[in-house]
C-alpha cells in the first residue's frame, strides 16, 4: 500500500476527517504527520464551534457495565438529528464516553456544572493552607487558582485527558465527532455507580 494512502487511512481514524481534506492536511504540513494532525484537529473544532448553537434533541443513552457488574455507568449524549445519532461514529463516541467515566470517574460534565460553593470552598482551603505553610501573599492567588484548576481537571469530565490518547481531552474528541457529522454534540448528564469502591468491609460485618 502506499504510503501516503496508509497515512490518509491512520488520520482519517484518529479525526473522522474525509480523504480529501486529510490530503489537503498533509499538502499544507508538507507531509509532517504531526502538524496535519493538529491542523485536522483545529478544522474540527472550529466546525463544531459553529454548530454550537444549534438545538440537540436526538440523541442515545449508553449503558456500560464493568468489572462483572461492580462498576455502572449509563450517559445521555445528544444531536440534532435522528440520521447522526444512529451512525456508528456516534455509536463508537457513545461507548467511548461511557468506558471514560468508568475508568476516570469524573464528578461533572461542565465547569458550570459544579456548585459555586465546592469552588468557593476548595479556594479557602488552598488559602488558608498557603497561609499556614508560610508562603508570601502575593503568591497565594497563583496557588490558589493552580488548586482550583488542577480540581478542574480531574472532575469535569470535558476537560479530562481520554484514555485512549491523552494528547486529546474529552472536549476535543466531542469537537472532532461534532466537525465530522457536522452536527452540535452535547453530553446532556450521567450517572456513574459503582459497588464498595473502598474497599472496606461493610458495616455489621468484620
Amino acid at each position: 500500500m502506499n504510503t501516503t494512502v496508509e497515512v490518509i487511512i491512520q488520520l482519517r481514524r484518529e479525526t473522522g476527517a474525509g480523504v480529501m481534506e486529510c490530503r489537503k492536511a498533509l499538502e499544507e504540513s508538507q507531509q509532517d504527520y504531526a502538524k496535519a494532525l493538529t491542523l485536522l484537529r483545529e478544522a474540527a473544532a472550529l466546525k463544531a464551534k459553529k454548530q454550537t448553537g444549534h438545538d440537540a434533541l436526538e440523541g442515545r443513552i449508553e449503558l456500560y457495565s464493568h468489572a462483572d457488574g461492580r462498576i455502572g455507568v449509563m450517559v445521555e449524549i445528544n444531536t440534532e438529528t435522528e440520521f447522526a445519532s444512529r451512525s456508528q461514529a456516534f455509536h463508537t463516541f457513545a461507548r467511548e464516553i461511557a468506558l471514560q467515566i468508568t475508568s476516570a470517574a469524573p464528578l461533572y460534565v461542565r465547569d458550570e456544572d459544579i456548585p459555586a460553593q465546592i469552588l468557593e470552598e476548595l479556594s479557602q482551603a488552598a488559602v488558608e493552607k498557603a497561609r499556614l505553610a508560610g508562603k508570601p501573599e502575593q503568591i497565594i492567588t497563583q496557588i490558589t487558582a493552580g488548586v482550583v484548576e488542577k480540581y478542574l481537571n480531574r472532575t469535569v469530565l470535558l476537560r479530562q485527558p481520554y484514555i485512549r490518547d491523552e494528547t486529546l481531552s474529552v472536549a476535543q474528541l466531542l469537537s472532532q465527532l461534532s466537525g465530522a457529522l457536522g452536527e452540535n454534540i452535547l453530553i446532556r448528564r450521567f450517572a456513574r455507580w459503582e459497588i464498595n469502591p473502598d474497599g472496606e468491609a461493610p458495616a455489621g460485618r468484620s
